[in-house]
């Protein structure tokens, strides 16, 4: 793209209404540069932050095994941009304003050979669209100056083409997903909706990346052991997980049949409690691990917090019955914890006799190829 066009495009995008935070890593950051070095860049850039050091892209993301140039780093870089660019224009009072988080991740030529292929993903974020765009660069056949230029003249053509204005022929073709939300799931997304489905009174929670037979297996069991169906249940919200995106919430989706799965936006079990239960007592099945985690302080303010929390799901009626799971000091059940009494109350547990498979979705997502 000449540089007069790529100049044109840019201050088309400045006139836009839209606002956005950008985040670029392992390449894209001569595209924060065109946006900010034409006038007018203030009316589009909220933030641009280059979280370059993997330590630093882990921390943004939220963790959990990342691939540094993958189409899911994307993905949750951009929906950390989208859910920051809110979070500014609120605290300016321009909550009206329509925004989007936009995000690159890319691996270009370096000082060292690569034994992957040049690629760069880029992914687009708005309160009812997930987007992204994929592309190759044939190694060796570019300068690593060159390489920018491409990945830069794709982002600004593919933002101008999702702001609804012009853009221009791009130097290489792209592989695009776009996954648009109804409004239910925008509503669940945006909090001005708890649940979608239909709650029964038990529910096995999880992230279910991916479902696996632990975690049918578990249902089934607990579900003739309460003597009550049991439901999935999947948080589009987690304390200490990634922020989902509107593809990873499809994809996951696939995986149940409808009535079997709720979805809510419920991070902690206080608020599972009381809008799945509406205050009239709910069963949750949770492995070990989960039971410990709500026992930590860490999750609270403090420790007056903690045990104010366990005593309202105490008060609503909570129980949870708790499955056993290996781990690194082995097979571990309820009766190897030492929780807070208010918790123990409520907590029934499985021996490791009348249960166990030893299957994690950490383990099989470790296991399987690294995307590209």
């Amino acid at each position: 793209m000449k540089r007069d066009q790529r100049t044109i495009t840019v201050i088309d995008i400045h006139d836009a209404p839209q606002r956005g935070v950008f985040y670029v890593t392992g390449g894209g950051s001569l595209f924060v540069s065109d946006l900010l070095t034409v006038p007018g860049a203030s009316n589009t850039v909220l933030e641009a932050q280059v979280p370059y050091a993997f330590e630093a892209l882990d921390e943004m993301v939220g963790g959990g095994n990342i691939q540094a140039c993958s189409d899911a780093t994307a993905r949750r870089m951009a929906v950390r941009a989208y859910r920051r660019a809110l979070t500014l224009l609120s605290a300016s009072g321009n909550d009206d304003v329509e925004t989007f988080g936009f995000a690159i991740t890319a691996s270009l030529a370096s000082l060292t050979n690569k034994r992957g292929k040049h690629r760069a993903h880029i992914a687009m974020q708005t309160g009812t669209t997930t987007r992204t765009w994929f592309f190759e660069l044939h190694k060796g056949a570019r300068t690593r100056d060159s390489e920018e230029r491409v990945v830069a003249d794709t982002a600004v053509n593919v933002l101008a083409h999702s702001l609804g204005l012009r853009s221009n022929a791009l130097e290489v073709s792209t592989q695009d997903t776009i996954e648009t939300a109804s409004a239910d799931i925008v509503a669940l997304f945006d909090g001005s909706r708890g649940v979608l489905g239909t709650p029964g009174t038990a529910f096995l929670p999880g992230s279910f990346n991916p479902l696996h037979e632990g975690h049918t297996q578990m249902r089934a069991d607990a579900s003739r052991r309460i003597g009550k169906p049991v439901q999935f249940e999947l948080c589009v919200r987690n304390v200490d997980k990634a922020l989902l995106d509107f593809i990873e919430l499809a994809r996951r989706r696939r995986q149940f049949n409808e009535s079997e799965c709720v979805l809510t936006n419920t991070p902690t079990f206080v608020e599972k409690a009381n809008v799945l239960g509406q205050g009239n007592g709910v069963t949750f099945v949770v492995g070990v691990d989960t039971i410990k985690r709500i026992g930590e302080t860490r999750y609270y303010v403090d420790s007056a917090a903690r045990d104010a929390a366990l005593h309202e799901l105490e008060s609503l009626g909570t129980e949870f019955l708790v499955y056993g799971r290996l781990s690194d000091h082995g097979f571990e059940t309820l009766d190897d914890l030492s929780l807070p009494p208010a918790l123990n109350r409520i907590s029934a547990g499985v021996s490791e006799q009348d249960f166990r498979v030893d299957v994690s979705s950490t383990e099989m997502r470790n296991d399987s190829p690294a995307p590209t």
